[in-house]
Parts: structure tokens; C-alpha cells; sequence
């Protein structure tokens, strides 16, 4: 067929438009799709020192939940502590996560639509739906994993409630023997002054050297020296106090506090030596977190044997031709698991996941058996000393401080002698104060180690 010149100028002229037409407007679409993909910027404003900073300035208002006058319960500080700390915050989230990821597993998997238009045809059409059946258990399993998953995050949840419990009891000691340590040295400044006013009324009769009362003055200087370090040293517990609490770190704490009191209320062990064995290998934590992190492995373990098996898919089709009225038809898909070294790859990386997390929990009994152990030694140990110091030890150095300042005043004894059985008592007042805070710390490890999971937020 013979086509003139100009008109096949024409049609190249129009066609080789139309391609330049269609360029550009492929170029434009390309060119918005990068712009979109790289036009994200997030806003990092609200994470970061200024947040936490106004958080905490808020926390540090907080009102303590106890009063002004008479001794702190720790029950009331440790709940105060589980209301508000950031690490109780995120385990309360982890397990939102979890319980939302119980949800996910159960969904189905989003129905397909594909739309197909004729080229060269351009009356033919079809429109297409299909739905993805998880066949083989598949579904199942997947919230299986997620509950387990959600038991694990309960499980670590009461882990950092124990973990926050024993940091507040340790840190309540800790400030509770430095305000003891604070008034023992009190006391031993008020012996150093009435021994430097003996000394300085027999060194006005000429009973005494001059070296005597410089050694009082000395020792009564050095004293109050080591009582400005203690008062710095309650600043450094009052924030580590606070941080335990979920408080600004500068936040006011009330002075009232007494070991003693607190001791006899709290260093109680809850239970025989093998009856603590035993609920710690049936209720610990951290146990039971590792117990339910094995059975989602275990889960994913038959998840990762069905990753080998076909997918099925079943669904229908609308097609609309010049020929007559519109048909339907059903359709049904299946995948050709024929990549075999991969599947393979899956199931063995899942039996390594396994073994790996039955060695964890082998570990991890041992190693809380170990400090459990530790922690019933700690706590004998200090129950020993308390019983020394308190009923034998600081009687008789008190008895020989009050015989020796008299004897000193009468001319009878040294200032050596004085400060010397001083020492002693302060040095077993200071033993004894420490035995209660110890004491207080094996208590709160034990507790830590024993703490029980809620069964209603295992049972899910």
C-alpha cells in the first residue's frame, strides 16, 4: 500500500510527540515519587534531655506518701516507686505491645484486587478479588507465638517491679545508714567537746600538757570535718533515693527516717532456705520470662516447618467483553515452594533459636540459684553481727567511753586512752547500723528473687 510522503511525515512528526508527551509524563510521575519518598522529616523536638528534664521537674513535686513526722513504710515507697518509674513506664508498654501484637497474628492477610484492561482490545476488562487462606495451622500458630510472646512481657514486667522494689530498698538503706552515721557522729563530737573542755580546765591548772589539749582540739576539729563530708555525702544518697523513687534527683527528702525502726519491720525473711529454692524455680521472673520466650521459639520452631508448604488462595473474577454480557468466574492459586535451600535455612536458624534459648534458661537458674544463695548468706551474716553489736559489743564500748571520760577528767586515764575507746565505739556503732542496712539488702534481693507473675496476666 503506497502511503504519500507527507503523511508519513505527519505520523512520525505526531508520533515521535506523543512519545516525547509520554516521556514527560512519565518523568513527572517519577520525579514526584522520589520528591514524596524523600520529602519526610520527622520531629525529634519532644524526645531528648529538654523532655525528660520538664518530667522530672514535675516528679520531684510529687508529694512523698508519708508524713512529715514518724517513719516511712517501705511498702508505701516502693508502691509510689511502681506508679511512676520509667522503667515500670516501658515494661507496662512492652506489654501493650505484646497484647496488640496478639491481635495482629489473628488478622487475616489483606484480599488482592487486580484490575486488567485489553491493549489492543480496549473493550475487554476484568476485575479480580482473591483471599489468602492460611492453611496448614498457620494462623493458629501465630497467635500461639503472640500470646506466649504477651506471657513473657508480663513475666519481664514483673521482673522490673522486682528489680524497682529491690532499688528502692536499696537505696532507702543506703540513705537511712548515712542519716545514722550523721548522728553517731554527732554524738562522738559532743564526747570530743567535753573531753576539750576537761582538757582545757586541767590545762589551766597545769595538769595537762600543751600537746594533750592540741590533740583534743584536733580530734574535736577532725570530727566535725567528717560530719560536713557526711552532710555532702546524704546529698549524693538523697539522689540516688529519688532516682530509685522516679524522682528529680534534687527533690527534698525528709530527714526523720530510722534505720532501726525500719529494720525491725522490714528484714524478715519470708520463708525457710528450701522453701525459697523452691519458689524461686516455680515463680522467679525472670525464669518464667525465659520459660515463655522457649515457647515461642518452640512455635516458631513449626511455623518454620510449615514455611516449605504451598500457600493457597481462592477468589473471583468479573470479565467484561465486547462479545456479551459480563462473566464470573472462581480462581484458586497456589505457590511452588521449589526454593528448597531456603526453607531449610529457616527451620535450622528456629532449632538454633531454640537451643539457644534453653541454654539461656539453664543459665539464667543458676545463676539466680547462685544469688539466692548469696543473698540467705548475707542475710545470716548480718543477723550475727546485729545480735553482736547490738547486745554485746556496743554496751561494753559504751560502758568503757563513759569510765574512761571520768577517769580522764580526774586525772586517772590518757586522752589516748579516751580517743581511743571512742574509736571502738564508733566503730561498732557503725558495724551495727551497716549489719541493719545489709540486712535489709539481702531481704530485698530475696523478695526480688521470689516475686511472683499474676496468673491472670499469664493466662491469656
Amino acid at each position: 500500500m503506497f502511503v504519500p510522503y507527507r503523511h508519513t511525515r505527519f505520523g512520525a512528526a505526531l508520533f515521535g510527540k506523543f512519545a516525547v508527551l509520554k516521556f514527560s509524563f512519565a518523568s513527572l510521575l517519577a520525579s514526584a515519587f522520589l520528591l514524596g519518598c524523600s520529602s519526610y522529616q520527622p520531629d525529634y523536638s519532644g524526645i531528648g534531655a529538654d523532655g525528660r528534664d520538664a518530667r522530672y521537674a514535675h516528679q520531684g513535686e510529687i508529694a512523698l506518701p508519708f508524713a512529715t513526722e514518724g517513719n516511712a513504710e517501705i511498702a508505701d515507697l516502693i508502691r509510689f516507686a511502681l506508679q511512676q518509674h520509667p522503667q515500670v513506664l516501658a515494661a507496662q508498654a512492652d506489654v501493650e505491645r505484646a497484647r496488640a501484637e496478639i491481635s495482629a497474628a489473628g488478622a487475616w492477610m489483606d484480599p488482592e484486587l487486580s484490575v486488567s484492561q485489553g491493549i489492543n482490545d480496549s473493550d475487554w476488562q476484568t476485575l479480580g478479588l482473591s483471599q489468602d487462606i492460611p492453611v496448614f495451622q498457620r494462623r493458629a500458630m501465630a497467635i500461639e507465638q503472640a500470646r506466649a510472646g504477651y506471657r513473657a512481657a508480663n513475666a519481664r514486667l514483673a521482673q522490673v517491679h522486682a528489680d524497682v522494689s529491690t532499688n528502692v530498698v536499696l537505696a532507702f538503706s543506703e540513705y537511712l545508714y548515712v542519716l545514722a552515721n550523721g548522728n553517731i557522729q554527732d554524738d562522738r563530737i559532743a564526747l570530743l567537746a567535753q573531753a576539750a573542755a576537761i582538757a582545757e580546765q586541767r590545762y589551766a591548772a597545769g595538769a595537762v600538757a600543751m600537746s594533750d589539749l592540741l590533740r583534743v582540739q584536733n580530734a574535736h576539729d577532725e570530727a566535725r570535718s567528717e560530719r560536713a563530708n557526711i552532710v555532702s555525702l546524704l546529698v549524693s544518697q538523697r539522689a540516688r533515693l529519688n532516682s530509685a523513687l522516679g524522682r528529680d534527683a534534687r527533690a527534698e527528702l525528709p530527714q526523720h527516717f530510722n534505720l532501726v525502726d525500719t529494720h525491725r519491720e522490714y528484714a524478715h525473711l519470708p520463708g525457710s532456705a528450701d522453701e525459697l529454692y523452691t519458689t524461686v524455680a516455680k515463680q522467679n521472673p525472670r525464669l518464667l520470662a525465659a520459660k515463655y520466650e522457649i515457647q515461642a521459639l518452640q512455635v516458631g520452631q513449626d511455623i518454620a516447618n510449615t514455611a516449605g508448604l504451598p500457600r493457597f488462595m481462592v477468589g473471583v473474577e468479573y470479565m467484561n467483553t465486547t462479545m456479551g454480557d459480563g462473566t464470573f468466574a472462581g480462581m484458586a492459586s497456589v505457590s511452588l515452594p521449589i526454593w528448597r535451600s531456603s526453607y531449610r535455612a529457616i527451620q535450622e536458624s528456629a532449632q538454633a533459636n531454640m537451643q539457644r534459648g534453653e541454654a539461656e534458661l539453664q543459665a539464667a537458674q543458676l545463676q539466680v540459684q547462685a544469688e539466692l544463695s548469696m543473698a540467705l548468706y548475707q542475710w545470716r551474716e548480718a543477723e550475727r553481727n546485729e545480735q553482736l553489736y547490738r547486745d554485746v559489743l556496743i554496751p561494753r564500748a559504751e560502758q568503757a567511753v563513759a569510765s574512761l571520760l571520768s577517769q580522764y577528767r580526774n586525772g586517772n586515764a590518757s586522752f589516748t586512752d579516751v580517743l581511743n575507746s571512742q574509736q571502738e565505739w564508733i566503730s561498732f556503732s557503725l558495724a551495727y547500723q551497716r549489719a541493719l542496712a545489709n540486712q535489709l539488702s539481702a531481704v530485698a534481693t530475696i523478695q526480688s528473687l521470689t516475686a511472683a507473675v499474676a496468673q491472670s496476666e499469664v493466662s491469656q
